[in-house]
């Protein structure tokens, strides 16, 4: 009984902060500023979920050293899609540099 009711006040939690500013705010129109904040959200909640595991992966210490695979991986992609502006290819790029780096430093 108790898993139910965690599950349905989990999923009261998920639904009410999406439902109840389009039942609040209703039709009108966000300011500039607004749109312009809310804009900028997305790219920032990556960058706070990706920077951290590429410079800490291993929790202690920020490591820029080249035996850090998440870091060189993490610089193939962006230069790579930079370059192309091709997600597919720099995203397997950047895996294979990452396993060739793990596999270089002997960390596989």
């Amino acid at each position: 009984m108790t898993t139910w009711i965690l599950i349905f006040g989990l999923g009261l939690c998920t639904f009410l902060p999406r439902y109840l500013p389009l039942v609040l705010w209703g039709q009108r129109e966000l300011s500039p500023l607004a749109k312009t904040v809310l804009g900028a959200v997305p790219p920032a909640v990556l960058a706070a979920l990706v920077v951290p595991a590429m410079l800490v992966p291993t929790g202690t210490a920020i490591d820029f050293s080249v035996q850090n695979p998440y870091l060189l991986g993490s610089v193939a992609v962006f230069m790579l899609f930079f370059l192309t502006r091709r997600m597919l290819l720099s995203s397997f790029i950047g895996v294979l540099v990452f396993f060739a780096v793990q596999w270089f430093f002997g960390r596989v």
